[in-house]
């Protein structure tokens, strides 16, 4: 009998964080603030540069995020 094989899934890091933006991190240019784990993290894996937030402020932003629905109906 052969047995098959499951295909590997994907290893995600989300990280969110709130009033952080792309310029406040060593993989995206920031000098002055040290960010060696995330720095790393970027290093081994992707890095994306253009992004989309649900909401300005934080707790409508995450509902957006858990729920995919948009910000006028969460």
């Amino acid at each position: 009998m052969r047995l098959l094989r499951r295909p590997q899934r994907p290893n995600i890091v989300w990280i969110m964080a709130d009033d952080l933006g792309w310029g406040d991190l060593g993989c995206y240019g920031q000098k002055h603030i040290r960010t060696p784990n995330i720095d790393r993290l970027a290093t081994e894996g992707l890095r994306f540069t253009d992004v989309y937030a649900g909401c300005t402020v934080c707790a409508p932003s995450r509902s957006v995020l858990m729920t995919g629905i948009d910000m006028g109906h969460t």
